[in-house]
């Protein structure tokens, strides 16, 4: 009996055991909200960060001159495509008094990249800099660069560039080509009369002078008036050029009709003008190469900069050995211009390349300008 009881105790014993292990188990308990934030905050640590989105705003006049502001908003649609890059075009019209508070709006804009400036627009540009320390500019072709800490700028090699153009002129007027007359002479029609355009044709003199061929030199005064570059480059053919060069933005179209109408040779400038007038093929058919001043692609560069987080500040030349300058050599060219001479063109062109060559800037050297232009410029004997 005693047994018996002795066994029963020891059974109580040991479910009462069981029962006090049973009751202290936290299998069913809510866990404290300590470890519930501490558990949310580890996975918010772990879980991957959303790629940062870059906001890039672009100020120009306007677009659709199928040539300089064209070319920095073909840059502009390339960066569009990257997925972590939005943009937006600003067109401020061509009322420079309006100037001053489109880019201090685009300053209170939210963006990570401000990308305007030239010669036109340089003054409002550099002053928004000033006012907005902390925002990042870009200056996709300046004249007058302000160094300031967060603007970085870069300009092109023209004078190197209309040295090509100048070559390619001077060897097409003295060629068997259909359309090349007798009379060593050629255009060229630039936008406005300064410095920064006068690059362009200080180059093209010189190389012209040197091959002993006449240069008429026309300014509408415009970037936008094609009836008057017209008018200009209708005279220039009148008077014997067979082949004129715009440089006048939008203004440039005009020159493009008038080789149409005296069925000669016309030069396109900034991008591929033989595609940007692809809708007008008469238009397009006049042009036998364009020289380009690749703005679209330096919005790129500074835009790649950015993202990589390695943005400068201070200013940069491009030129043809940084192949920002150069020649369209598309089939038209090729089928157009006989062999012999483009290879004599793309002689020229790496001897630029090289440093073999000294072009003469209007922009550096004004008196060096002024003589190459009386000498170019002066009737043949």
């Amino acid at each position: 009996m005693k047994k018996i009881i002795t066994v029963i105790l020891v059974l109580m014993m040991a479910l009462g055991m069981f029962a006090c292990v049973a009751t202290t188990a936290p299998a069913t308990e809510e866990p404290p909200a300590e470890a519930t934030a501490a558990a949310e905050q580890t996975e918010a640590t772990e879980a991957p960060a959303a790629e940062k989105i870059y906001k890039v705003a672009v100020l120009v006049p306007f677009i659709g001159d199928q040539s300089y502001f064209d070319s920095v908003n073909a840059g502009r649609l390339a960066v569009e495509d990257y997925p972590n890059v939005e943009t937006t075009l600003i067109e401020m019209g061509e009322d420079k008094s309006k100037w001053e508070s489109y880019y201090l709006d685009a300053c209170e804009g939210g963006y990570d990249l401000i990308v305007g400036g030239n010669n036109d627009a340089e003054e409002y540009f550099y002053a928004a800099a000033k006012q907005y320390p902390d925002q990042k500019f870009f200056n996709f072709d300046y004249v007058n660069h302000v160094e300031l800490p967060n603007v970085f700028a870069v300009t092109y090699n023209t004078p190197e560039l209309g040295y090509v153009a100048g070559t390619a002129a001077s060897l097409i007027t003295q060629s068997s080509m259909p359309k090349a007359n007798a009379e060593k002479i050629v255009g060229i029609v630039v936008g406005m009369d300064f410095p920064a355009m006068n690059d362009f044709v200080s180059g093209f003199c010189q190389i012209c002078y040197e091959n002993g061929v006449q240069v008429l030199i026309g300014y509408p005064e415009s970037f936008t008036d094609s009836a008057k570059a017209k008018e200009i480059a209708l005279n220039m053919y009148a008077q014997g050029a067979d082949v004129v060069w715009q440089v006048a933005g939008g203004a440039g179209l005009g020159v493009f009709e008038a080789a149409a109408e005296a069925d000669k040779y016309a030069f396109g400038v900034d991008s591929d003008q033989t595609i940007a007038l692809s809708g007008q093929p008469n238009l397009a058919a006049t042009i036998v190469t364009s020289f380009y001043k690749d703005c679209g692609a330096s919005v790129k560069y500074a835009v790649d900069m950015l993202i990589a987080g390695t943005y400068p500040t201070g200013a940069k030349t491009l030129g043809i050995k940084e192949g920002a300058v150069g020649l369209i050599q598309n089939q038209q060219y090729i089928d157009m211009v006989p062999q012999e001479i483009r290879d004599q063109i793309d002689a020229q062109v790496a001897k630029v390349a090289a440093g073999e060559v000294t072009v003469i800037s209007a922009l550096a050297d004004d008196a060096a300008w002024q003589d190459i232009k009386a000498k170019a410029t002066a009737p043949l004997n």
